[in-house]
């Protein structure tokens, strides 16, 4: 996936003819009008509220995604709220090879927002399976955001279509990859922050971007067990740090000596956006 924006041709397949859209949730075959790519189940009735609510309350807060024909990647409900409420419905536009680069990103976008059953995250796998066979386990795995181990056992048929509890060694392996990428966005966030500091930015304000940020996401994943996870192991410790005097003590010589060169106002805004996390 190279995401990038601006015109080209109509989709081809590797014989170099153009396809047809598709339009996909779980095993099922959806209404491909006006055209996209929806790998994921419906949301529940209550699902579908709550998110209504928000954009009613709040607006589109994440583009909507398609491809430079305007295809669907990611942001079906989105859109459809949009539509129902007459508000803007903001677009991003990635450019795509192909059908199955297409398919390809609207997975890896709506298995990262949306909040899956075990047994709703095999059915992804099952028809990742089903349309890429050749794909490794690891490649799916990518894709939907799980272990390469999960798709091992889904392709083998190890799994059955009950949402059965996961053996001891599977949640600890689970519970160590979630560690793992929480551990990481915490320093990729940390690194952000750093960038300001490093450039005389107050800790004041960087801590506020932060704050910011936090919370969007809260008011994305709604109050619950993913939030608190969240809260305790990314926002809360930073925000901690930046509230300590030594962390900007830490940054100062960075910046407060004769040859530093400030950031441009330009440059300024957008160091701050990427700590905000606003586009």
């Amino acid at each position: 996936m190279n995401g990038k924006t601006g015109p080209v041709g109509p989709a081809q397949t590797p014989a170099g003819k153009p396809t047809a859209s598709i339009a996909r949730t779980g095993d099922q075959t959806a209404d491909p009008t006006p055209g996209g790519f929806q790998p994921m189940p419906a949301l529940t009735e209550e699902q579908y509220a709550a998110l209504r609510a928000d954009i009613e309350a709040r607006g589109i807060v994440v583009r909507v995604v398609v491809d430079q024909h305007g295809r669907l990647l990611d942001g079906h409900h989105r859109r459809k709220i949009a539509a129902e409420l007459g508000i803007d419905c903001p677009v991003e536009v990635r450019k795509i090879a192909d059908d199955d680069e297409a398919a390809d990103l609207a997975v890896s976008l709506n298995c990262v927002r949306r909040h899956l059953t075990r047994e709703q995250v095999r059915d992804v796998i099952r028809a990742e399976l089903a349309r890429r066979p050749e794909d490794s386990d690891r490649a799916v795995a990518r894709r939907v955001g799980c272990s390469p181990s999960t798709v091992g056992a889904v392709r083998r048929g190890e799994v059955s279509n009950l949402d059965t509890p996961m053996s001891r060694s599977e949640a600890q392996q689970r519970t160590d990859e979630i560690r793992a990428a929480l551990a990481r966005i915490r320093t990729d966030l940390q690194m952000a922050c750093i960038g300001g500091l490093s450039n005389a930015m107050p800790a004041r304000t960087v801590w506020t971007a932060i704050r910011t940020r936090a919370g969007t996401v809260e008011r994305e994943h709604g109050p619950g067990p993913s939030w608190d996870v969240l809260q305790r192991a990314v926002f809360g410790p930073l925000l901690d740090w930046l509230a300590d005097p030594k962390t900007a003590d830490q940054w100062r010589p960075e910046w407060d000596h004769p040859t530093f060169k400030p950031l441009t106002e330009l440059e300024y805004a957008d160091v701050l956006k990427a700590i905000a996390g606003v586009a």
